[in-house]
């Protein structure tokens, strides 16, 4: 197997990811949104499974391995309903600001979000589909991971004395430190698509997604069409959207799993 240490790389996001979410999340916890709730549930769920995932598969773990990678099946449908809240929620505080942050950002977030949760979905089904094929599933599914870096690393920007934010006069600067997180994230993927050799693909779709995800937030992101068109979207009610979600996660994971059923032959053999 691959990256006999991940699991440490992994565990090093959970610290991370508390002092990027503190201020606008976890430190008012308790009047979050629902959908703050969902999102982050279901994200540190996948992460802290992915985490088992690792250290179970090299430790010799392989019957634990198996049940916990089947109880995956049931966590994506639940990360991709998180993942149409976080959404919507980003909608609504567009069309109703509480803070100037979301009229200058939300529309542009929107796209992170979607071209996020897209390849996410595209990167579970692949690994499903090809778990016969070690080196690229457990790439397939690390390269999940490379999705929840952009919003962590956006959010701890400002902690670099250029980016700092003393208030809203100097929310321009957060523009900077998101695309700054998507280039980092983009360049950590890229290097780990460059260090697998011929099985780099998966985080190769990883990093080119992070790009694409940050070039629609700055050029399609500010335009009128689309911060209308999001204004509509903001009326959309979240259970059934919820449930939408919840629905197409069971899709894309029966129909990963079922592919994965036959062996995989190499593309070699195949061809």
């Amino acid at each position: 197997m691959p990256y006999r240490h991940a699991h440490w790389y992994l565990l090093a996001i959970f610290p991370l990811a508390a002092l990027a979410f503190w201020p606008g999340y976890l430190s008012t916890i308790g009047t979050a949104p629902l959908q703050m709730h969902a999102h982050g549930i279901t994200a540190t769920l996948w992460l802290a499974l992915l985490v088992a995932q690792s250290w179970l598969i090299h430790s010799g773990h392989n019957a634990l391995h198996r049940t916990l990678g089947a109880a995956s099946l049931a966590l994506f449908p639940l990360f991709l309903a998180g993942g149409s809240m976080i959404f919507l929620g980003m909608a609504q505080r567009f069309a109703d600001p509480p803070s100037p942050f979301y009229t200058l950002y939300a529309p542009g977030l929107a796209w992170i979000d979607m071209i996020s949760v897209a390849a996410f979905a595209w990167c579970y089904y692949s690994a499903l589909r090809i778990r016969r094929t070690v080196q690229l599933h457990a790439r397939y599914m690390l390269a999940t991971v490379i999705f929840l870096l952009p919003p962590i690393l956006g959010r701890l920007a400002p902690i670099l004395p250029p980016l700092s934010i003393n208030g809203p006069t100097d929310f321009w600067k957060l523009g900077i430190g998101f695309q700054l997180g998507n280039a980092v994230t983009a360049a950590i993927a890229f290097s780990l698509a460059l260090g697998s050799g011929r099985h780099g693909h998966p985080f190769f779709v990883a990093g080119a997604a992070t790009v694409l995800g940050g070039v629609l937030f700055q050029f399609v992101g500010p335009m009128t069409a689309w911060r209308h068109l999001l204004v509509e979207f903001a009326l959309l009610p979240p259970l059934p959207l919820a449930l939408a979600a919840g629905i197409a996660g069971v899709g894309i994971a029966a129909a990963g799993w079922i592919a994965g059923r036959a062996p995989h032959l190499p593309e070699v053999a195949a061809a």
